[in-house]
């Protein structure tokens, strides 16, 4: 029976402790969210690299997002939509044909004047909408401030929303990588006997 567990105890062990400590290295990354403090001295690593770190986390954030997602021009586009521009295109002809039919207008100028309102009016919109939206400063501006006002816990439900997968992942490798550390301890103590 004890050579039996010589030979499990030890891998089983190692695998414990590496998932473990990967949980609480993972757990680590977001509490705690408070500095602790013993005789008004903080402790180490407290608060967590998150909430110590989350106003550089949020600027990096909403850089990356302004620059790689979404910049002003883009965020202009989301909202002046082709189905936009034919509905106020749309509009645009019904109010020429109302106001052509109370000036008693001629039907070929009514016709050429609903064409040219409306690209008029569409290519005006979109020149005020790229002058007066928002540019990339503004849109990181907001994107920071969003994150740095969140409160810590939907914070990390934030962050472990999108990356529990891979958090999982790093902690079942720590098992394996404990586990195979007890079977090397295991075969070093077979392999080199005790002097």
């Amino acid at each position: 029976m004890m050579a039996w567990a010589g030979w499990v105890l030890p891998p089983l062990v190692g695998a414990v402790i590496g998932g473990v400590t990967n949980d609480v290295a993972i757990r680590m990354l977001f509490r705690p969210y408070t500095p602790w403090r013993i005789a008004g001295v903080q402790l180490p690593l407290t608060p967590g690299l998150i909430p110590r770190e989350r106003h550089h986390i949020a600027l990096a954030i909403a850089d990356t997002f302004t620059a790689h997602v979404l910049d002003g021009d883009q965020v202009v586009d989301l909202f002046l939509t082709e189905q936009l521009r034919a509905a106020l295109k749309e509009k645009v002809v019904a109010m020429v044909d109302q106001l052509g039919g109370v000036l008693g207008a001629n039907p070929a100028m009514l016709t050429m004047a609903k064409g040219m309102a409306g690209d008029v009016l569409l290519r005006e919109i979109d020149t005020l909408a790229r002058a007066a939206g928002p540019d990339g400063d503004h849109i990181r501006e907001r994107i920071r401030m969003r994150i740095d006002t969140l409160d810590l816990a939907e914070l990390e439900a934030l962050v472990l929303g999108f990356s529990r997968k891979q958090f999982r992942a790093i902690t079942w490798f720590g098992v394996f990588l404990g586990g195979l550390i007890g079977a090397v301890q295991v075969l070093l103590m077979q392999v080199l006997p005790a002097v």
